[in-house]
């Protein structure tokens, strides 16, 4: 009788371990509801996602090129020549000299309003490109905000994108 007493305990440990059922932990549950819901999301905006990503990459190149652009001045006036001075007169020469000053003055004031316009465009281009390209990861951030990486400058997630175009279950565990 001390025997079945000594195996009641074990007999117990194993009936417990026996009953114990296979249906997944909060945790798990949690997971798995989590890839449902991803594979859903991933399989509602496939259709979409490739326009997106389009819209996002042509904005963020448009971004670059605008702020890579640079103003360019026109051509100043071209000096005088010093051996053609030297065969003026000094009346002549002065005279030259006075006319070359005045039309680097004209130049000046041209270039200084010239210059005043392409910043004030480019000021609106740049404004007009950041905006774009924040739309467009507005977009993107919507569908799913994992298909961008965070921080300066905006970028795409590549193993985000690659698992949200494919909307393949088994990307999705």
């Amino acid at each position: 009788m001390i025997r079945r007493f000594r195996l009641l305990p074990l007999l117990a440990v194993l009936l417990l371990a026996s009953c114990t059922s296979n249906a997944p932990s909060p945790q798990e549950r949690e997971r798995l509801a989590e890839q449902k819901r991803l594979l859903l999301l991933c399989q509602r905006h496939q259709q979409q996602l490739p326009e997106l990503l389009r819209r996002f990459e042509a904005a963020q190149q448009g971004l670059a090129r605008v702020s890579e652009q640079s103003y360019v001045p026109s051509s100043a006036p071209k000096p005088l020549d010093p051996e053609e001075q030297r065969r003026l007169t000094i009346y002549d020469q002065q005279s030259e000299q006075d006319q070359y000053e005045q039309e680097v003055d004209a130049w000046r004031r041209t270039e200084a309003e010239r210059r005043e316009r392409w910043e004030a465009e480019q000021a609106a281009k740049q404004r007009d490109a950041v905006q774009a390209f924040k739309a467009a990861a507005q977009a993107l951030r919507q569908v799913h905000p994992e298909l961008l990486l965070p921080g300066t400058p905006l970028r795409l997630n590549s193993a985000e994108v690659a698992r949200f175009s494919s909307c393949q279950p088994e990307r999705f565990r």
